[in-house]
């Protein structure tokens, strides 16, 4: 009788712990991504450049100089510089154009990729919380903070590189406007001669291979990983609690 009886407590035993084990292990961390995405719904990818498109749809065409929402620009600099033709302008406008666009540009595609890395950050920040209740969620967000894998790394290297192709493409655009004539700009179609004096220099690519992504120190490493191991260290105080308790009621 006491056999069957222990037995049955082991069995009871196991059976809890694999319940434990698929809960913790397999079942939580598959529900914090379903309640990250069900909380924080992100857009699409469809739906996110059907929106930046129309927005860009208003920016106009940086490589059109010639379309509507340019015409005041012209106006403008031909104002400024008091000339009436564009080939007398001290500048090239088509350059200018570019310039111009490209900065227009650029600030509508950032502020819907920042909108999108805040609601991607909040999604984290939910899936990451449920290490209170899963071992498993807690070693993954920990283990990603500190080796530099993190959302937030990805994020900053996204923001890194943004501004070095902003910086690279704005230097064409520079070298466009003030190094390249207006006059053989609109003729560089004309004969193969034409077409080499507007080719721009393969120097300036050269910024590229400045770009270098370092990652974060130590110490900013350590504190995005603070509330995960916070989260181990009371699962292992819960831990080591419950096989205290169950050594002393295996006491005889």
């Amino acid at each position: 009788m006491l056999v069957s009886s222990t037995a049955r407590s082991r069995s009871l035993a196991l059976g809890i712990l694999t319940l434990l084990w698929l809960g913790t292990a397999l079942i939580v961390p598959r529900i914090a991504v379903e309640s990250a995405s069900s909380a924080i719904p992100v857009p699409g990818k469809l739906q996110t450049d059907l929106n930046m498109q129309a927005e860009l749809r208003e920016v106009g065409d940086g490589h059109d100089a010639s379309a509507p929402g340019f015409q005041e620009l012209q106006a403008n600099l031909l104002a400024q510089y008091d000339v009436t033709r564009l080939e007398d302008l001290p500048v090239n406008f088509r350059g200018v154009v570019s310039q111009v666009a490209e900065a227009d540009l650029t600030e509508v595609m950032n502020r819907h990729a920042e909108e999108r890395m805040a609601l991607e950050a909040g999604q984290a920040r939910v899936a990451a919380s449920f290490g209170w209740l899963s071992p498993v969620a807690a070693v993954a967000a920990g283990s990603r903070a500190l080796s530099g894998t993190d959302l937030a790394t990805h994020h900053r290297f996204l923001r890194e590189a943004e501004v070095v192709r902003f910086d690279f493409v704005q230097g064409l655009n520079r070298v466009h406007a003030e190094q390249l004539p207006y006059s053989d700009d609109i003729n560089r179609n004309i004969d193969a001669e034409a077409a080499n004096r507007v080719r721009m220099s393969a120097e300036n690519w050269n910024v590229l291979d400045a770009f270098s992504f370092q990652p974060a120190a130590t110490g900013a490493r350590l504190s995005r990983a603070g509330t995960p191991v916070a989260m181990l260290f009371a699962w292992l105080l819960m831990l080591t609690a419950i096989g205290i308790v169950a050594a002393r009621r295996m006491q005889p």
